[in-house]
């Protein structure tokens, strides 16, 4: 006698879409005409791709409308996919609900540009410049594009993966054997030749150790380092009300002007304490003249041509800071 069994499906592999009644049907609902790809992260948030030239209007109406009320930015980064491009993210959260979404959106490895969104969220002016001196990202609009962490004389994106030092690297869980074995330690005799060098090298003491003389020129030394960041900022905001465009794209139309060269912070505060620190020189280069910046065509009207003309704006004001840096350095 056989047994009849009932045969038995085969198991659906798990589905990357968020389930119904997730904040991505709210986020639909708010938007119909925008273009979203929602899934599900590992940590069972709900990610939301859209289209760069709209993040500005997704986070405003994700922070205004009653139904999403993200009020809160917690973390903007990006991440740098090679090939793929860069993918820059936004997390936000709503205190009053409860509830949090992921927003990200992909940009071109060359020339990534994207609408600041520091004028909804104070947290971003902070965040979005650590974005660009990290990965490169011009944000269009932000009011104070300065790097935080690098000089601003750098060309390079440390946390981008084509950086200069990529290649000496050590990822995590690599084979260290075998990075030791592409990347060899320096030879012992090598070691022992360069020790009495090393060794004969001067040691810096420390701030309890020096004489009154060595604190006053360590005063002096530094307060002449303050000095010329200063004068390298007011130069800066020189050129852009000369007309040049600022490194992070052109302001928005309403936005406050920069604060004039006048208004900067004069240098004579930090080296008070020092008086023998060097004066800034008068006879600096005179500024390159501006150049013609290529009009802004309407985004409806056209949206390719839009893009195009801000990304040549941000290349013009990129290769007009550069210029200036090397003038002013001497190159």
């Amino acid at each position: 006698m056989t047994s009849r069994r009932t045969p038995v499906a085969p198991e659906e592999p798990p589905s990357n879409e968020p389930p119904p009644g997730s904040i991505a049907d709210t986020y639909r609902e708010v938007m119909p005409l925008i273009d979203i790809d929602a899934a599900m992260t590992k940590g069972d948030d709900v990610a939301l791709t859209i289209p760069s030239d709209t993040i500005h209007e997704v986070l405003e109406r994700s922070r205004d409308d009653q139904r999403l009320q993200m009020n809160l930015l917690r973390n903007q980064t990006a991440v740098d996919w090679e090939d793929r491009g860069l993918e820059i993210v936004y997390h936000l959260y709503s205190i009053p609900l409860r509830q949090a979404v992921t927003i990200k959106s992909w940009l071109p490895s060359d020339g990534a540009v994207v609408e600041s969104v520091a004028d909804l969220y104070e947290m971003a002016n902070w965040a979005e410049r650590e974005c660009r001196e990290m990965f490169g990202i011009e944000f269009i609009g932000h009011p104070d594009p300065r790097n935080l962490l690098l000089d601003e004389d750098l060309d390079i994106h440390p946390l981008r993966k084509s950086h200069p030092l990529a290649p000496i690297e050590m990822e995590q869980g690599v084979d260290v054997a075998f990075f030791t074995k592409e990347y060899p330690p320096p030879e012992p005799e090598e070691e022992a030749e360069e020790a009495p060098t090393a060794a004969a090298a001067p040691t810096r003491k420390r701030v309890e150790d020096m004489t009154e003389e060595e604190r006053a020129e360590r005063q002096a030394e530094q307060a002449e380092r303050v000095a010329r960041a200063r004068e390298l900022a007011a130069v800066r905001r020189a050129e852009r009300l000369a007309g040049a465009p600022p490194a992070g794209g052109p302001r928005k139309e309403g936005a406050a002007p920069p604060p004039t060269p006048a208004a900067a912070p004069a240098a004579a505060p930090a080296a008070s304490a020092a008086p023998a620190a060097a004066p800034v020189q008068d006879d600096r280069p005179p500024a390159p003249p501006p150049p013609e910046l290529p009009s802004i065509p309407d985004a409806e009207e056209d949206p390719e041509g839009r893009a195009e003309a801000l990304a040549e704006r941000v290349r013009l004001g990129r290769e007009l800071a550069a210029a200036r840096r090397a003038q002013l350095r001497g190159d």
